[in-house]
């Protein structure tokens, strides 16, 4: 690792009410537990000024209550707090979220793709996808999607040229060196592998901090009968 792949927390203005926290100046795997030790601290410290929090790769943007409180005065509590990180000061506990997968051509139409062209059967795919927990580097569109990496380069797909209409939910895709989960029927472009038997929506509003940045996820593989007696949908 350089010391010119991190940036010492530049913040910068964001909005009237919001600002920028860099915590580095390109995607490293050691920057999401970083990011995400930062929000569990700031929202334990100061959940009743900050509105929103929303983490990225390299950077955590946060809108705060002018009500509440100043713009010199936020920055100023905000720095004691990442001081505060620098001397390992903080609770937060990353977890692992273990997610079983069908992975079968039934459910996942982008895989005899991949295995032809990785020259690859369908049970060495599977080892390789399910050998390691991935980090949450980001989450996306929705509060349930998380980009996860690194995918290894034996599996690893450019998207697809044109994006699909329709991706059914709990779809388990990969897209260059990244692999994810669509919690949501929606359109993607991501190649499609399997299938989760798990309800990712937000019709369980317990799903709204499923994933977090900073977190890993462990895909394991299971049965056609186990994807079905679990509520699997064909």
């Amino acid at each position: 690792m350089h010391y010119n792949d991190f940036v010492m927390h530049n913040i910068t203005l964001a909005g009237e009410n919001s600002i920028l926290i860099y915590f580095g100046n390109k995607i490293n795997a050691a920057l999401p537990s970083k990011i995400a030790l930062f929000s569990h601290l700031l929202k334990t410290t100061l959940g009743n000024i900050v509105i929103d929090m929303t983490p990225s790769y390299t950077s955590l943007h946060i809108s705060y209550d002018l009500n509440k409180i100043t713009y010199q005065a936020f920055i100023n509590k905000v720095e004691i707090l990442l001081n505060q990180q620098n001397n390992g000061v903080s609770s937060f506990k990353p977890k692992i979220i273990s997610i079983p997968v069908y992975y079968d051509t039934e459910v996942g139409p982008d895989l005899n793709r991949l295995l032809l062209e990785k020259n690859l059967d369908i049970r060495l795919f599977i080892k390789i996808h399910t050998a390691q927990p991935y980090l949450v580097y980001a989450i996306g569109f929705s509060p349930v999607f998380a980009y996860l990496g690194e995918v290894n380069r034996q599996i690893q797909m450019p998207r697809l040229t044109t994006p699909r209409v329709t991706v059914p939910a709990g779809s388990v895709a990969i897209a260059d060196n990244q692999t994810a989960i669509y919690p949501t029927g929606s359109s993607g472009g991501w190649n499609i592998i399997g299938r989760t038997s798990l309800d990712l929506s937000l019709n369980n509003p317990d799903n709204i901090n499923k994933f977090q940045v900073g977190d890993a996820v462990q895909f394991h593989a299971i049965t056609r009968d186990e994807y079905l007696q679990n509520g699997g949908l064909l």
